[in-house]
C-alpha cells in the first residue's frame, strides 16, 4: 500500500512472474533517464591576446568554431545566447581577448555548438554563474501596423557588421536577425531593446540615424532623423517604451588566464 497526503492509493497484487518482468524493465528505463553528459569539443586551442587591436570575427561552421580577437564577455554572451545587457560580471576579466579554434569532430547544430562553448568556458576558464531577474526600463522592438519594410534574406552573419559613422550619422547595415538588430539598437538607445516583433529569420537592414552628439552648426547639409524616427521610417518598426523583466546572467567567477590545454 502507498499512502499520500489526503489520499490512499491501493495497488492490485501482481503475480510473481509479472513482478519479475517489471523489475527487469526498470533497469533499462532508469539508465535511459540518467542525465546525458555535457556536450564538449573534440579538440580546442585557446590563445590569449595582449591587445584588442586588429581584425576580429566569430565564425560558426557545422563542425568548427573559429574565434579571432574577441573578448571573454562576448564569448559568454554567445555561449548562452544573450544580449549585451543580459550579462553582469567583472569588466577586468570579461574584457580579456582570445583566439579560439575548436572542432566538434562531426557536424552539429548551432544549439549544440553553443552548449560546447559553454562546456569550454566552464572547463578551461572555470566559469561559474547564476541567474537573476531584474525589472528595468527598456524598449520593446515591435512591428508597425503597416508591416515591416525590411526584405527577408536566406542567411545572416554570426557576427553582423559593426555600426559605421559618417559625419553626423550612424549607419547599421547587413543581414541580421531581429535579436541581433535589437542588440545593436540597445547600444544607441541608452537602455535594453527587447525583440517583440515575432519576426523569424534574417533581414536586410539599412538604417541611418543621427548621432547623439551631432552638432548641426559644425556640419553641412541636413542630419539624419533621430533613432526612434529612423527605425519607424526606414524599417517599419517601433521602439516602444516599456518596463521589462530582464533575465541577467551574473558571473560569480571566471579566470582571465584559462587552461590552454
Amino acid at each position: 500500500m502507498c499512502v499520500s497526503t489526503g489520499h490512499r492509493l491501493t495497488f492490485a497484487r501482481r503475480s510473481l512472474p509479472a513482478t519479475i518482468a517489471l523489475a527487469a524493465l526498470a533497469g533499462p528505463l532508469a539508465i535511459g533517464m540518467q542525465t546525458a553528459p555535457p556536450l564538449s569539443f573534440e579538440a580546442a586551442s585557446i590563445t590569449p591576446l595582449k591587445s584588442g587591436q586588429g581584425p576580429f570575427h566569430f565564425t560558426v561552421l557545422p563542425n568548427r568554431l573559429d574565434v579571432k580577437n574577441l573578448s571573454l564577455g562576448f564569448l559568454i554572451r554567445e555561449a548562452y545566447d544573450l544580449a549585451a545587457y543580459q550579462l553582469s560580471g567583472p569588466d577586468g576579466s570579461l574584457n580579456h581577448r582570445f583566439d579560439i579554434a575548436a572542432t566538434s569532430g562531426k557536424p552539429v547544430s548551432k544549439a549544440d555548438m553553443r552548449a560546447m562553448l559553454q562546456s569550454l568556458l566552464i572547463e578551461r576558464f572555470h566559469l561559474a554563474t547564476h541567474w537573476e531577474t531584474q525589472t528595468e526600463a527598456a524598449y520593446r522592438l515591435v512591428t508597425l501596423p503597416g508591416g515591416a519594410k525590411m526584405k527577408p534574406v536566406d542567411a545572416g552573419y554570426a557576427l553582423p557588421n559593426s555600426p559605421l559613422r559618417d559625419g553626423g550619422s550612424i549607419q547599421i547595415g547587413g543581414p541580421m536577425s531581429m535579436r541581433q538588430l535589437s542588440e545593436r539598437l540597445a547600444g544607441f538607445a541608452g537602455r535594453p531593446v527587447v525583440d517583440a516583433t515575432s519576426l523569424e529569420g534574417y533581414f536586410s537592414i539599412q538604417l541611418t540615424f543621427a548621432a547623439e552628439d551631432y552638432d548641426p552648426s559644425q556640419g553641412s547639409g541636413s542630419a539624419a532623423p533621430l533613432l526612434p524616427k529612423a527605425v519607424e521610417q526606414q524599417l517599419g518598426l517601433k521602439l516602444a517604451p516599456a518596463k521589462e523583466p530582464v533575465r541577467i546572467l551574473v558571473v560569480d567567477h571566471v579566470d582571465a588566464t584559462p587552461l590552454l590545454n
